[in-house]
C-alpha cells in the first residue's frame, strides 16, 4: 500500500502566514527569510500572496509549472503567482465575475514582473483565439489606469509606481 505525503510535508517553512505560531513580527521575518534562502519566493496569507524579489532568473515559470498550476485548488500546491492568476481566471471564466489582481511594492520590488506572469499566465490557459485577444487587451487597457493610482515622489524616484495590477473583465 502506497502512503501518500501531504504537501506540507515537503515545504519549506510555513506557505500560509495564517498557519504561523507563534505568529509575531519576528517568526513572520523568519519565515519569509528561510523559505526565500531555499529560492520559495511565494508565500500565501490566507488569499494573499507574498512575493520576495529574488533579483535573478528561477526556473519557477516554465510551460511545465503553468500546467501544473492549471485548474487546480489555490491551496494545492506550493504558493505561487500561478495559483492567484488560475484562481481569478476560473472565477472570471466560470462564474462571470470580474476580477482585479493588485500588485504592490516599492520601486524595483518587482511589480511590473509580477504583472507580466499573470498576463502570461493567463494567456496560456485561456486557449487560443478570439478568447485570448480579448483578454489581452483587457489587461493592456486596465495596467495604465491601474498603476497611475499608486504613482508618488519616494526616497528613490520622484514618479514611483508602488502599484501595479491586471483586471479581468467579463
Amino acid at each position: 500500500m502506497e502512503v501518500k505525503t501531504s504537501l506540507l510535508d515537503n515545504m519549506i517553512g510555513v506557505g500560509d502566514m495564517v498557519l504561523l505560531e507563534p505568529l509575531n513580527e519576528d517568526s513572520f521575518i523568519e519565515n519569509l527569510r528561510s523559505r526565500f534562502d531555499h529560492n520559495e519566493i511565494y508565500t500565501y496569507i490566507g488569499s494573499v500572496v507574498i512575493s520576495m524579489n529574488p533579483y535573478r532568473s528561477l526556473p519557477i515559470y516554465t510551460p511545465q509549472k503553468v500546467e501544473e498550476y492549471r485548474n487546480r485548488n489555490f491551496y494545492e500546491l506550493s504558493p505561487h503567482i500561478y495559483a492567484l492568476a488560475d484562481e481569478a481566471y476560473r472565477s472570471l471564466r466560470d462564474q462571470d465575475k470580474d476580477q482585479c489582481i493588485l500588485i504592490t511594492g516599492e520601486s524595483g520590488a518587482g511589480k511590473t514582473e509580477a504583472s507580466k506572469l499573470v498576463m502570461s499566465y493567463v494567456a496560456a490557459v485561456c486557449g487560443k483565439g478570439q478568447e485570448v485577444n480579448k483578454v489581452k487587451e483587457q489587461l493592456l487597457q486596465s495596467n495604465p489606469v491601474l498603476e497611475a493610482f499608486g504613482n508618488a515622489k519616494t526616497m528613490r524616484n520622484d514618479n514611483s509606481s508602488r502599484f501595479y495590477g491586471a483586471a479581468l473583465y467579463s
